[in-house]
């Protein structure tokens, strides 16, 4: 059994090797040789003040490689109010101020653990590769103008994504903090040599811009409906950094997967499954949202983006369609295609530690 380190899968995991593994494992969903078990996430009281525990996992499987991959994180959370917005903090509360989230890769076909290694690396990038997929497809072949909105290691990967896609002139970047937003842009303007301009307002970023990208850890809404004009494309990376005045303004809505949000099962609640991204309301007390079926969102039956990558609809019709690829919620499935090909590339380079797979069979029936 292997053991790598995020180190390592920096070392194998470019966006090639990503935009490959993903545009497969999205074709076998598309053709039935891909399954996935949605996301859960079970919450605990938490000991640290102001903040829950949270454990989330989902598994997926690809036929054709053989292979399932089950992700998991275990998370100390708080929720905090910054400039009107809900923030979402995962605090580093494991020894060393470090966190836990882990990507483990079975055989399907002896059963066998093949490799173990965190999901640092490997999630921004799946995250924005996957945005920029939807984008190749959805929008205007002759964008040029990217607007940003976050600072963080999720926008961090979603400005090289979508270099990658189109043919970007300039990108606006807006976060609230001047100091990180003006890092942010020194940093990508030497990372891809385009102009990359730190903006005073969210406005100011979105007006002249053909992509709008919210890759930021607000669980409100960061992108306008005023903003979606025609032939505009927008993604986000939480379906919350939209809502419905966003989306109702979109000529065309693609959607990462059917299943809106996560199943979230809490202390207290028995059995009761709670589908929200984060469900800090309901955990703060306000119980007036079961999650049942009736709260599913309006966009929930529109086409998959494994529908369009597989070429059942299409991204776009237009230049003039407002185009939005919305709920980037995580599927086993990427972490089963990315993490098969960074293990194969690092087998093949000789990277991480081996240990005895020995360690982790059994004899003795389960």
């Amino acid at each position: 059994m292997l053991i790598l380190s995020n180190e390592d899968i920096e070392s194998v995991l470019t966006l090639d090797v990503a935009f490959k593994a993903l545009e497969r494992a999205y074709l076998d969903q598309a053709s039935g040789r891909a399954v996935n078990r949605p996301r859960s996430d079970l919450y605990l009281p938490g000991v640290h003040e102001g903040c829950v525990y949270a454990f989330k996992s989902m598994e997926g499987g690809l036929v054709e490689s053989k292979i399932v991959a089950l992700r998991l994180n275990s998370d100390v959370i708080r929720w905090e109010n910054r400039e009107n917005r809900v923030i979402k903090h995962k605090v580093p509360a494991a020894p060393g101020k470090k966190w836990v989230g882990l990507i483990q890769l079975f055989s399907a076909e002896t059963g066998e653990p093949l490799a173990i290694f965190p999901d640092g690396v490997v999630q921004p990038i799946r995250v924005a590769v996957t945005s920029a997929l939807a984008a190749r497809e959805m929008a205007r072949k002759d964008a040029s103008v990217l607007a940003i909105f976050g600072s963080g290691w999720q926008a961090g990967a979603h400005v090289p994504a979508f270099c990658a896609v189109r043919d970007i002139k300039k990108v606006n970047v807006y976060s609230p903090t001047k100091a990180n937003r003006e890092k942010f842009a020194e940093q990508m303007e030497r990372l891809e040599g385009i102009p990359v301009v730190p903006m005073l307002s969210p406005e100011a970023a979105a007006k002249d811009a053909d992509i709008l990208v919210a890759a930021t850890n607000a669980i409100t809404r960061v992108i306008s409906p005023t903003w979606i004009k025609p032939g505009v494309h927008a993604t986000c990376v939480k379906d919350s950094e939209f809502d419905d005045g966003t989306l109702r303004r979109a000529d065309r809505i693609v959607i990462h997967s059917r299943n809106f949000a996560p199943e979230n099962y809490i202390a207290g609640c028995g059995d009761q499954k709670i589908f929200a991204h984060d469900p800090v309301d309901f955990i703060r007390g306000d119980k007036k949202s079961t999650g049942d079926s009736e709260a599913a969102p309006f966009w929930v039956n529109s086409p998959e983006l494994k529908d369009v990558i597989g070429g059942r609809v299409p991204g776009r019709t237009s230049p003039n369609e407002a185009t939005c690829f919305i709920n980037n919620i995580g599927l086993g499935i990427q972490f089963a295609a990315v993490g098969n090909a960074v293990y194969l590339e690092a087998k093949a380079k000789g990277l991480g530690k081996e240990i005895p797979t020995d360690w982790f069979l059994e004899s003795v029936h389960p």
